[in-house]
């Protein structure tokens, strides 16, 4: 099992399960869950397919209701 955190001279670094790039372990790159950050980086994230799907749905679904408004 390979190692997903480690320190640097520039602080703590996690690495993305998805892209294998090491970023610093904040939620400017990773999102948190019960108070850790978790993987994969939020840019691996958004391009899930699952996470594409969602946001085409609601696109869809705000769309929709413009539609129903007018």
């Amino acid at each position: 099992m390979t190692q997903r955190t480690r320190i640097t001279e520039l602080g703590q670094e996690r690495c993305c399960s998805k892209c294998g790039e090491w970023w610093p372990d904040d939620t400017e790159f990773f999102f948190r869950t019960r108070g850790r950050t978790c993987s994969p980086c939020k840019a691996c994230y958004y391009e899930l397919p699952s996470v594409i799907a969602k946001e085409q749905r609601r696109k869809e679904q705000r769309q929709a209701a413009r539609e129903a408004h007018l």
